[in-house]
C-alpha cells in the first residue's frame, strides 16, 4: 500500500500508538503523531452508540474543548449519517466522500445542515479519515482525523494511511481495554501484570517464555488453553500456534509490518463442547519510548483470555489466523461459501477484479488453493465447538 509517507514517520507514529497501550497518558502524543501523518488538527478515538445516538471521546488531541463540548451537548444527534454508521465493519476506513456515497446524498445538500453550517466549519473541521476499530450491534469504536478547510480534501493516500493505522490501533486499544486503562511502570510491571485476570506471557523474538503471570502458569500446569512446549509457547492447535509466533516474529523485526495477524487469535479448549474459547492478542515491546524498559530481552506480551459473550465474527477469527485484512476475511468467507467471484463481488458491494485480487492474497496467505479448503478452514472457525459469531 503506497503512500507519500516515510516509513520513519509511519513507525513512529505506530510506535506511539502501542506505548499507549501501556500507558493511556500518551495517547494524545499518538493521536498528534498520526494527525501529522495527514495534516489533520484533530485525532479522536471514539465510541459510538448507535442506539441512543451518543458519541465518547475515549480519547483525543487537538480540537477547541469548546467545540467538543458542544458537538457532545447539542450537535452529535444532528450528524446526518446516523443511519449509515452501522453498515461499517471493523477494518473499514472512510472519508466524507465515502459517507455521502453510502447516505446516496448530494455534498451540496448535506454540507448545508445545521452539523456542518453550525458545527463542523465555525469549528474548523471539512473532511476526514476514520477507521473502525470495533463493531457489535449496539457499538462501534472508530478512530478519526479530521481536516481543515486549509489543506487538500481527504484523498487515496490518505485513506491508505489510515488503512495501515487501523490494526496497529485496534490492538492497541483491546490491550490497553484488557489492561483496565491503567499506567504500567517499569518497576512494577511483573507485579502489575500478576494482579491481571487475562493471563500474559512475556515472550523472546523466539517465542521463548521469559515470565508468565498467576493466570498464564495456572493454564501451562492445565496444558489449556495455551501450553510451554519446552519452554515455549504454544496453543493445542497448529493453526493458532502457528498465527501467535508468526505475530510475534513480526513485533521483533518491526511492528509496523503486523497488520491483522495477532489480534484476536481464537485458541481452543480442550473441551470440545465448550462454546466460547479464548482469543490471543500480541503486543510488541521492542521499539517506541516507553515499552523496551518494561522487560528485558522482551519481544512481545502476548494476552490470552476468555472470549466475550459475543465473540469474534468469523472474518475477525480468520484475519487474526492467517493475517488477512477485513476485506480479504469476507471475501475468503463469500468464496468458502459456495459463491463464485462475481456472486461474492455483488455481496460484498466491490468489484469482481477486487474479488480477484483479494482471493488471490487470501489462497497465498492460507497456503490453498481451491474453494472446498476455504471452507474446511471456516467450518473450523464457524462449528459450535470452536467459535460464535455474533449478530
Amino acid at each position: 500500500m503506497q503512500t507519500d509517507v516515510s516509513s520513519d514517520q509511519l513507525s513512529a507514529a505506530i510506535g506511539k500508538i502501542y506505548d499507549s497501550a501501556i500507558d493511556p497518558a500518551l495517547w494524545p502524543d499518538a493521536l498528534e503523531a498520526c494527525c501529522g501523518l495527514i495534516g489533520a488538527t484533530l485525532g479522536a478515538i471514539n465510541l459510538y452508540d448507535l442506539e441512543d445516538q451518543k458519541k465518547n471521546f475515549t480519547a483525543r488531541w487537538g480540537g477547541d474543548p469548546y467545540w467538543i463540548e458542544l458537538l457532545q451537548t447539542k450537535y452529535v444527534k444532528l450528524d446526518p449519517f446516523w443511519e449509515i454508521y452501522p453498515t461499517f465493519q471493523v477494518g473499514d476506513v472512510a472519508n466524507t466522500a465515502t459517507l455521502l456515497k453510502r447516505l446516496g446524498a448530494e455534498e451540496d445538500e448535506i454540507r448545508q445542515l445545521p452539523f456542518f453550517t453550525e458545527w463542523a466549519e465555525p469549528a474548523g473541521y471539512r473532511d476526514v479519515a476514520a477507521g473502525v476499530l470495533l463493531r457489535s450491534s449496539t457499538r462501534s469504536g472508530t478512530f478519526e482525523l479530521h481536516t481543515p478547510p486549509t489543506r487538500d480534501l481527504v484523498g487515496p493516500n490518505e485513506l491508505a494511511i489510515a488503512a495501515l493505522l487501523n490494526p496497529h490501533m485496534r490492538r492497541a486499544a483491546t490491550i490497553g481495554d484488557l489492561l483496565d486503562m491503567r499506567s504500567l511502570a517499569t518497576a512494577a510491571f511483573e507485579a502489575t501484570l500478576e494482579a491481571l485476570s487475562a493471563a500474559v506471557v512475556l515472550v523472546d523474538a523466539n517465542s521463548r517464555i521469559l515470565y508468565s503471570n498467576q493466570s498464564a502458569r495456572t493454564m501451562f500446569s492445565a496444558g489449556d488453553p495455551i501450553q510451554s512446549q519446552r519452554g515455549v509457547l504454544a496453543a493445542r492447535e497448529m493453526s493458532a500456534t502457528t498465527a501467535i509466533r508468526d505475530a510475534i516474529t513480526r513485533a521483533a523485526l518491526d511492528e509496523s509490518e503486523l497488520g491483522y495477524g495477532g489480534i484476536g487469535v481464537p485458541v481452543r479448549s480442550r473441551d470440545p463442547q465448550t462454546v466460547l474459547h479464548s482469543i490471543a492478542h500480541v503486543l510488541p515491546l521492542k521499539s517506541g519510548m516507553r515499552r523496551p524498559g518494561l522487560s528485558l530481552g522482551a519481544a512481545a506480551a502476548v494476552f490470552i483470555t476468555p472470549s466475550a459473550d459475543s465473540a469474534s465474527p468469523p472474518f475477525e477469527a480468520l484475519a487474526a489466523l492467517y493475517d488477512l485484512t477485513p476485506t480479504e476475511a469476507r471475501v475468503m468467507i463469500e468464496i468458502a461459501s459456495g459463491k463464485n467471484r462475481a456472486t461474492a463481488a455483488t455481496a460484498l458491494g466491490i468489484a469482481d477484479s477486487t474479488v480477484k485480487t483479494h482471493l488471490a492474497r487470501v489462497f497465498e496467505k492460507t497456503r490453498t488453493s481451491e474453494q472446498p479448503e476455504l471452507a474446511k478452514l471456516v467450518a473450523s472457525l464457524t462449528s459450535p465447538a470452536v467459535i460464535r459469531a455474533s449478530s
